[in-house]
């Protein structure tokens, strides 16, 4: 298979590049597309065999369920069932964004998209493109990242023909993702809701809006990003994290693999660059700016790979805002999330 790629204005839609992506979908193919999270790889949400390609292109487990992306909020009622007003006030404060809502499914939802549970993770993502897509389309669409399972996810197009060329039928690329890291997930099945997986949204956010909910500690998969081992470069991945001493923690583990002859690296905030001058360093962004290092994180750690790095240290941030999320994805990449 010959992946197309269709170069795409987000701010000045072709309108005719995003009806051949939607052909693709109504027919069963699968199309990449950007949202302002990652890039997701999208198929039509109610067509079974579309789903399975999904799972085997992915090499992701069957048991790893899938988000819907609707393009109206009132189309949350044609996947989800058993709706109440304070799921609606939720949805109608964070949606569109970064935040992915976990209900009772509809019945008409294959249940390969649900690793078979009565429960649907579903949201509306903040891109033009992927809503120009979903409704052009005329159908919610399952779209989990656009990477091979458990691999670091794709923020630019580059990133997903790197895993999937070849495999997919076409990719739109609008450029680099804004927000850098996956959505937010809250259980609204159960009280108190339950944040399954820290993202775009952030704690303080949530708690405007809900007074309260839980941390969910349980290890029962009942979403996306909750395998103990997942965003994971190719590179053996160290986490330093955020505290005193952290800059002289860094360099001797640094010192221990080129002892080793190891080709090392270090990922570390803005404001230590004169901390590591003599050594291989990429910089993710000031240790108070988390949006930026939530945007550069993917990114980042994809060029190490590029770069044939063999380790990466990598400088923890502050567990507070996007700061959570960047900490979640850093564990799981580590291997101990």
């Amino acid at each position: 298979m010959k992946t197309k790629l269709f170069k795409i204005n987000p701010r000045k839609i072709e309108i005719d590049k995003i009806r051949k992506a939607a052909q693709i979908i109504k027919k069963g193919g699968l199309v990449a597309f950007p949202t302002e999270t990652v890039y997701g790889l999208g198929a039509d949400a109610f067509n079974k065999q579309a789903i399975t390609k999904i799972f085997r292109v992915k090499k992701r487990p069957f048991n790893d369920p899938l988000i819907v992306h609707i393009a109206d909020k009132k189309d949350v009622f044609k996947v989800a069932d058993k709706i109440d007003k304070t799921v609606c006030k939720i949805i109608e404060q964070f949606w569109p964004g970064p935040l992915t809502v976990i209900l009772k499914k509809a019945k008409d939802i294959p249940k390969i998209a649900t690793a078979n549970l009565e429960t649907i993770a579903i949201r509306m993502p903040a891109h033009s493109v992927a809503l120009s897509l979903i409704k052009e389309a005329k159908t919610p669409l399952v779209a989990p990242s656009a990477n091979l399972f458990g691999k670091l996810s794709p923020t630019t197009a580059e990133d997903v023909l790197e895993d999937l060329r070849g495999k997919i039928d076409l990719v739109l690329d609008a450029g680099k993702t804004v927000v850098g890291i996956e959505s937010t997930i809250l259980d609204l099945t159960r009280r108190p809701f339950s944040v399954l997986r820290f993202g775009g949204v952030s704690l303080e956010e949530l708690k405007r809006v809900i007074p309260e909910f839980r941390l969910y500690k349980e290890k029962e998969i009942l979403a996306p990003g909750m395998f103990i081992r997942h965003y994971s470069p190719r590179a053996k991945l160290i986490v330093v994290e955020e505290g005193k001493g952290q800059i002289g923690k860094v360099k001797k583990m640094v010192y221990k693999f080129l002892r080793e002859r190891k080709k090392v690296g270090i990922m570390a905030k803005a404001e230590h660059r004169s901390q590591y001058r003599n050594f291989k360093v990429k910089f993710l962004g000031r240790g108070n700016d988390f949006s930026s290092c939530a945007s550069n994180l993917f990114a980042l750690l994809r060029e190490f790979d590029r770069e044939k790095f063999e380790i990466i240290i990598a400088e923890g941030v502050k567990e507070k805002g996007l700061g959570r999320a960047i900490m979640e994805r850093l564990r799981k990449a580590q291997g101990d999330g």
